[in-house]
């Protein structure tokens, strides 16, 4: 985990007169999105938490160049700002208050709870981006997920109302979460995280049962070559919301490690420091976010060994 940091520092991190910067790829210098950014963010409290020096500092400052309003854009150069975006930082926040206590990090989660809300459909869920009518599993999961973490009680009816509708609309006959609709058209995608996001917010609202049936079917099916071919950074949410919930615990480290241990003998490059080899799965080809969600999940490991 130490190297894999090491690495993305060495790849991703420019320093500037501004400040630092986070690049997207490690073969251009155009900065990172929002939702790259989250992943190093992730990455870096994971790191920190394990005794190793990250400068949190200068990712929360970089932060503040995205924030347009209430909300945060997927640029620098601002855009319609996405609903799943923001609902994942408030979560990467909550991190980032764990790990330094301050404060500020809550408030950002608290904050931009505010505007994910807004992105309520009428018809139900949450719309994945400004401006558009598709409403998604990954804004409806995580907009949920975060309103039950982000204060001591939770906003359970918010929270409630948007995961029965995505239970209704979006659960599967296989036990799992389709990733969208848009004009009455459902798209049966399934990803990973979107199992894990549902998951978790079904837990924290006392649903144990069906988290239970979702967390046990997304480890049926994301296994193996599945498992592999997944982008790293829906793995890293998936694991993550496993390892947080106890009852399946147990399920999520023998799937982290069994994953991490195939990154390290079949998907190590040695010349970059990255785990990009023997066909595992990528996120658009972005080095950055591949190699944070790795980072990650080397973390998630090493916590249990």
């Amino acid at each position: 985990m130490s190297d894999a940091w090491t690495a993305l520092e060495r790849t991703a991190f420019l320093r500037t007169r501004r400040g630092l910067v986070v690049r997207e790829d490690r073969r251009s210098d155009r900065p990172a999105s929002l939702w790259t950014l989250v992943h190093v963010v992730w990455a870096a409290c994971d790191v920190t938490d394990a005794g190793q020096m990250t400068p949190l500092t200068g990712l929360t400052d970089l932060l503040e160049r995205y924030r347009r309003g209430a909300g945060y854009a997927p640029s620098w150069r601002a855009g319609r700002r996405y609903f799943d975006d923001d609902a994942w930082l408030g979560l990467a926040s909550l991190r980032l208050a764990a790990i330094t206590g301050a404060a500020a990090h809550r408030e950002r989660a608290a904050m931009v709870l505010r505007f994910v809300r807004t992105g309520e459909d009428p018809a139900g869920g949450i719309r994945w981006v400004e401006g558009r009518s598709t409403r998604n599993a990954c804004s409806t999961a995580s907009a949920a997920w975060l309103a039950l973490l982000v204060d001591g009680r939770g906003d359970r009816a918010f929270a409630g109302r948007i995961v029965d509708w995505l239970i209704a609309t979006l659960l599967g006959p296989d036990g799992l979460i389709a990733d969208r609709i848009d004009r009455g058209r459902i798209d049966r995608s399934v990803w990973s995280y979107n199992q894990g996001a549902t998951a978790a917010a079904l837990r924290l609202l006392g649903r144990g049962d069906d988290a239970a049936a979702i967390a046990a079917a997304s480890l049926a099916t994301f296994s193996g070559e599945r498992r592999w071919r997944e982008p790293p950074p829906f793995l890293a949410i998936w694991h993550r919301a496993l390892l947080d919930d106890p009852t399946t615990r147990s399920d999520g480290l023998a799937s982290v490690r069994e994953h991490v241990d195939r990154m390290r003998r079949d998907a190590f490059d040695a010349a970059t420091g990255t785990f990009t080899r023997g066909g595992i799965g990528t996120y658009d080809g972005r080095s950055t976010i591949d190699h944070a969600a790795s980072v990650q999940l080397l973390a998630m490991d090493a916590s249990a060994r």
